[in-house]
């Protein structure tokens, strides 16, 4: 296996022939494959244990089952929101959908840029984790699974130095999906503690159809220290930046349904 480039095959349906099918086609194609099949529970956090799966992986492989169903792309785009942190934009994620293939302008943000493939998905597969260009973005933002302790979000600036820091989210079908607890500390690691600056909670904005809740801080971020949020419920949408500065306020908006 050694020299092997290593591809996660998460299938989004328990069916053993078309795994040792798709597995077979990848492993032709000169790749290591790993495979599992994928939890529909948001409440299981699996997507925290893909996770590492993917930050080993050079490709990530999702096929079968239904693009269409509300928990599933939640949990995906939180996976893949973590991989692209870690490993960088531009990480390779390619569909094989069983039935009709999702049109790229109806899926989530995170995975906009993912190849829909119908035919040659081991070649195509193989090629895109050999070249694969990854590049940061000016922010980072990573959803922690922390079981009892719900689900976070960490988010900073990549470079340039943040004026505070916000964070809102929100779902259609619950006000649960806000923000209830925050912090600030070292990247990577949620602090037990903290001194907040200026905290506010509450604050209330919309995005296209969907209210959002938000919480923020006037602490500075530098690429080694992150806002951190918990949020009560799974979001369909999270928006996130520097703390607007009077009049003049810019988020980076993700859809994650």
């Amino acid at each position: 296996m050694a020299g092997k480039k290593k591809v996660l095959l998460t299938m989004l349906e328990d069916n053993e022939g078309l795994a040792k099918l798709l597995s077979k086609e990848l492993s032709a194609s000169g790749l290591q494959v790993a495979a599992h099949v994928w939890q529909h529970d948001l409440s299981a956090m699996c997507f925290g244990e893909v996770a590492k799966e993917l930050a080993t992986s050079q490709a990530w492989v999702i096929a079968g089952g239904d693009f269409s169903k509300r928990e599933t792309r939640i949990g995906l785009s939180l996976a893949a929101l973590a991989v692209q942190n870690t490993c960088g934009q531009g990480f390779p994620i390619l569909l094989s959908p069983s039935s009709q293939a999702p049109e790229a302008d109806s899926l989530p943000t995170p995975l906009k840029d993912a190849l829909c493939v119908k035919k040659g998905l081991g070649a195509k597969a193989a090629v895109l984790a050999s070249t694969a260009k990854l590049s940061k973005t000016d922010y980072r933002i990573v959803p922690h699974a922390l079981g009892r302790l719900g689900l976070w979000f960490e988010i900073g600036p990549e470079k340039d130095a943040w004026q505070g820091a916000f964070f809102a989210s929100g779902a259609r079908a619950t006000d649960k999906a806000v923000p209830s607890a925050h912090g600030v500390g070292v990247a990577g690691t949620i602090p037990e503690k903290s001194t907040l600056h200026y905290p506010v909670m509450g604050v209330k904005l919309s995005w296209q159809d969907v209210a959002l809740e938000g919480a923020g801080v006037r602490n500075e971020l530098s690429c080694g220290t992150s806002y951190y949020v918990r949020v009560q419920d799974f979001p369909d949408v999270v928006s996130f930046g520097p703390f607007p500065d009077g009049d003049e306020a810019w988020l980076y908006t993700l859809m994650l349904s």
